[in-house]
């Protein structure tokens, strides 16, 4: 066994000890207040010889308090050199609250000595001395170990974000949510300039198009942009961006968007056009351009 086990061996003993001493000092307490209860007790005399010498010394009896006092500092002193278990749920809140009401039932009883509430006495000074211990104990796990209760170290590694909406007629703004502070909070992501390249990178299915594509592609969509998306898994996007523009085509002023899909994959659902059209041929470069493409493609050997 190292010599750091058995200090802490050593000092629970102590902290026993005093706590201990400290649950004497309040029996003995009940005992002088209440002998018309127990005083027919076979050694009381000697008990009470015990008792009036300890009094004569320090007047711990000269008052319902003084004996009670003691009793206090002992237990604080025993409660903080306790150590805490790591995991235990407690919070602030409900160590002042038991604090408060062992502090009221511990030490505001005195009177009823005089009334002669003997019972009553009893009752409220070992349920005051329970709720103080409690405390204690709880408080002294919270001031040692900081009463992290998440494994993975989650608490220390949350940051406040950002809970501001930025919005521009130019803006995409992506709704978060974030841990802090032990709860949790609604935040933005906040694109101010989209212009300068955004880029979205993650693993297959961690959910990159749901929580930041379709928002970019809707949210352009409600301002008045006209999109170009390359649609990898068509129609998923198609569906989203036709939708939303059939929903949102006031944002575009007089001048209605029109959609067209290029699908070279499956042209049945595809817009098409034909590039020698008439229409499309202005002069004769055009009609050479188109010819020397077309036979480029159809003989790659002549590259």
């Amino acid at each position: 066994m190292s010599q750091q086990e058995d200090d802490l061996r050593s000092l629970a003993k102590i902290m026993d000890m005093l706590r201990g001493v400290s649950l004497i000092l309040v029996v003995a307490n009940i005992y002088w207040f209440c002998q018309s209860l127990i005083g027919g007790w076979r050694f009381h005399a000697e008990t009470m010889k015990v008792l009036g010498n300890l009094n004569e010394a320090g007047g711990l009896f000269n008052n319902p308090w003084n004996a009670k006092w003691w009793a206090l500092l002992l237990l604080a002193l025993s409660c903080f050199g306790t150590k805490g278990v790591k995991n235990e749920k407690i919070k602030w809140r409900q160590i002042w609250i038991i604090l408060s009401v062992g502090a009221t039932l511990f030490f505001l009883n005195w009177w009823m000595v005089s009334l002669g509430w003997t019972v009553i006495y009893i009752l409220t000074t070992v349920a005051g001395f329970v709720c103080l211990l409690l405390g204690g104990v709880w408080m002294s796990r919270l001031l040692k170990n900081n009463m992290m209760d998440d494994r993975f170290n989650e608490e220390n590694e949350s940051f406040m974000q950002e809970t501001r909406l930025l919005d521009n007629e130019y803006s995409v703004n992506l709704p978060t949510r974030f841990y802090y502070k032990k709860k949790w909070n609604n935040g933005w992501i906040n694109v101010v300039n989209p212009f300068r390249a955004s880029i979205v990178l993650g693993t297959p299915g961690s959910g990159k198009s749901f929580a930041v594509v379709n928002n970019f592609i809707k949210q352009q969509i409600e301002k008045g942009f006209g999109l170009y998306v390359y649609d990898y898994k068509f129609p998923d996007l198609s569906l989203i961006a036709y939708n939303h523009m059939k929903t949102h085509e006031d944002g575009y002023g007089k001048v209605k968007p029109e959609f067209y899909v290029i699908n070279f994959d499956d042209p049945e659902h595809s817009h098409r056009c034909n590039p020698i059209h008439p229409a499309f041929m202005t002069d004769i470069a055009d009609a050479y351009e188109s010819a020397y493409t077309i036979m480029m493609n159809l003989n790659r050997t002549w590259v």
